[in-house]
């Protein structure tokens, strides 16, 4: 009960048993209570801490925690005698009101009163002291409990109308600051005002309209141009919304590039450290620490592919905190890439509906922005959130126009491309840096080899490379490193560069959302950039023949359905297998190669089809660890204690080879037979 109080950073409320080197290892009972010592000890040193820099909160905590509903309230009673023992007095109930009113005002919205209701009862009472503790540090480092939120749902409901709800007095100083679009993006990015273009129906900034809806807490679908501003438009939000409540932003992203280049360049604009992003460039260690980050309240604003949203440890992080906002970036992907390759964007509405139901709220707020939206599309984003979640999403239409892109078509044949290629960076990149955009990881390489050997200072970037090398392209790119990045569409939407003044299509794109998605990457500082097509009719049939590869049949679909119902187990009929257990399982006949690279594409994206199709229902990817403990201290105790049993099998079923297995347990050496 106190550490929230005492230690609102890092509220933990158990004992931390550090002499447990694995959690299976025996609890020592005295080692506990040396614990539970040491964390009173360093509670009381807090709450001194507290009475001498801030005695009037100190008074007010002290008439909180110590007011006993009646005679036999011994928790009231323990607590008045720690405030007793550090030197407090209770407070009378009139002078508790004039303190609440005064450290309110000082923390949030001036209106707000405090009066009798607010501490008419001890849960009251305690609830006020949580929301009191927390807003001594809002703003930083700091996470409300679960069990607090659980145990004493009025302590938000105290943040929420003390730091959300605007009112109107133009004395109240709190109001007038946080809840100001203009001054909020003065106090994070350091700007002035938001962008003119694209305008709203009454010709101001459609941006800050956006803006100040994300802040009211508005779920909407929001299209703007690349280089548009996007990202500012849930950026600064979320970056309030966590400095108002401590709430968690999470943003769903379809690329690790583009996470990264999102929270490298969130963290440059802003100086805070308040984004993360859980992806697959990440080592272990370092995904471990954003989600330690993430359950101590460290992250505002944390970016996620949405194959994370099946991830358990994922989801056991988020639950330590309140989600202010889901956010999805690049929006069109739920509809083009849910039906297609990455089939769990079509499971986030049913995470966010299920995991609101978990933590006993209503379903936040969601956020969607795209560049690129046709009519359909829109549609069907707009459906699938009130069908996933019930939440109507407010449309707010900027356009895809860029009045500072040129688009030229060039016609080309064979290997005249890779001249063409060269002929115009060396005509026009006289500064500034070029992207050029091919089809196949292969052709990828290979463009980035010839013009090497040209002299340029080029790299490539696709799917299929390891997580460090991408990361080193891309950071040597940002970094002016590069001044060529030959790349797939992998990139397509991961890289915010303010100066490529040029990109190359050797390859017709998939399709026109694709085309405005890569082109978009040029000229986003604002100044005329070339998009130049490299148009071959060749490439139009390659890309049929592309989308033709990646084609499921009915009858694969239906194969791999009878591969799961095989292995189904139990009355609930569970299903706990891999893509290649499902491709190498005999009676499971499909045109799906298991050595192919796309195979696990094609069974996830045929079990997507058949849970739309109501057959079976997917939840979390299962990966256990076991922890295993020798049962015998060493090696010479294991064939002391086997060798009776183990010399008569091995020797009767094996011949010499037991006796080299035996020697092998007793000494740890292999030893050669015949």
């Amino acid at each position: 009960m106190l550490s929230p109080i005492c230690f609102p950073e890092n509220p933990y409320h158990r004992l931390v048993k550090d002499y447990k080197l694995v959690s299976e290892s025996l609890n020592d009972p005295v080692a506990d209570a040396r614990q539970a010592a040491s964390l009173f000890a360093d509670e009381f040193r807090a709450l001194e801490g507290m009475r001498r820099a801030e005695p009037q909160l100190f008074e007010l905590l002290h008439f909180l925690l110590a007011t006993p509903d009646g005679s036999g309230d011994q928790l009231a009673l323990g607590m008045e005698r720690i405030f007793r023992f550090l030197g407090g007095a209770i407070p009378t109930k009139p002078r508790a009101l004039e303190l609440c009113q005064e450290v309110l005002a000082r923390w949030g919205c001036a209106s707000v009163s405090a009066n009798d209701p607010l501490v008419a009862t001890s849960s009251q009472r305690h609830a006020l002291a949580y929301a009191l503790a927390w807003l001594r540090v809002a703003g930083s480092n700091s996470v409300l409990p679960p069990w607090v939120r659980h145990t004493h749902p009025a302590t938000g409901e105290i943040i929420r109308r003390l730091r959300e709800v605007p009112c109107t007095s133009e004395t109240c100083t709190y109001c007038q600051r946080v809840h100001d679009a203009r001054v909020q993006l003065r106090v994070f990015f350091g700007w002035n005002d938001f962008r003119s273009t694209p305008a709203n129906a009454r010709g101001t900034s459609l941006q800050c309209d956006i803006v100040e809806a994300g802040l009211r807490g508005e779920s909407m679908l929001a299209i703007l141009p690349t280089g548009g501003g996007k990202s500012l438009c849930f950026q600064l939000p979320a970056l309030v919304r966590n400095y108002r409540r401590g709430v968690l932003t999470i943003v769903i992203s379809p690329l690790q590039a583009l996470m990264k280049d999102q929270v490298d360049g969130l963290v440059r604009r802003t100086g805070t450290p308040f984004a993360a992003a859980l992806s697959g460039l990440l080592t272990p260690l370092e995904r471990g620490d954003v989600l330690r980050r993430v359950c101590l309240g460290e992250v505002a604003v944390l970016y996620v592919s949405p194959e994370q949203l099946r991830n358990r440890s994922f989801r056991k992080a988020i639950a330590q905190q309140e989600i202010g906002c889901w956010v999805f970036d690049e929006a069109h992907c739920l509809s083009k890439w849910g039906h297609d390759f990455r089939p769990d964007y079509l499971y986030a509405g049913r995470f966010i509906r299920e995991f609101s139901h978990e933590q006993g709220v209503n379903v936040p707020p969601v956020a969607c922005f795209t560049a690129t939206a046709k009519r359909d599309v829109k549609e069907e984003i707009l459906a699938y959130f009130k069908t996933q979640t019930g939440l109507d999403l407010v449309l707010y239409e900027g356009g895809v126009e860029r009045q500072n892109l040129r688009f030229e078509v060039q016609t080309v044949t064979g290997y005249s491309k890779f001249e063409q290629v060269h002929h115009l960076l060396s005509e026009r990149l006289a500064e500034g840096c070029a992207i050029v955009f091919r089809a196949t990881r292969s052709d990828t390489e290979f463009t980035a080899e010839y013009l090497r050997e040209k002299g340029g200072r080029v790299e490539r970037f696709h799917a299929g490379l390891t997580p460090p090398e991408k990361k080193r392209v891309q950071d040597e790119f940002l970094a002016g490193n590069v001044q060529v990045i030959c790349a797939t569409n992998a990139l397509g939407m991961g890289i915010d560069k303010d100066d490529v003044r040029l990109v190359i299509h050797m390859d017709t794109p998939g399709s026109l959302e694709n085309y405005l998605q890569e082109a978009g990457r040029a000229g986003r500082d604002g100044r005329m950039a070339d998009c130049v097509l490299l148009f071959e009719e060749a490439d139009c049939e390659r890309q049929f023949r592309m989308g033709a590869f990646s084609q499921l049949t009915r009858r694969d679909i239906a194969q791999i359905l009878r591969g799961l119902r095989k292995n189904a187990k139990g009355e609930e009929q569970k299903v706990v297998i891999t893509t290649g257990e499902i491709l190498r399982d005999e009676d499971v006949d499909t045109n799906i190669n298991a050595e192919d690279r796309d195979a696990d594409t094609k069974v996830r994206a045929a079990i997507a089809w058949l849970e739309r199709a109501n057959f079976i229902q997917r939840d979390e990817n299962v990966s256990e660890v076991f922890q295993a403990r020798l049962l015998v201290k060493d090696l010479t105790e294991a064939a002391e204690e086997n060798a009776d049993f183990t010399a008569e099998f091995s020797m009767a079923r094996f011949g010499r080879s037991g006796e080299a297995a035996l020697h092998f347990l007793a000494h740890g050496k292999a030893v050669t037979t015949h």
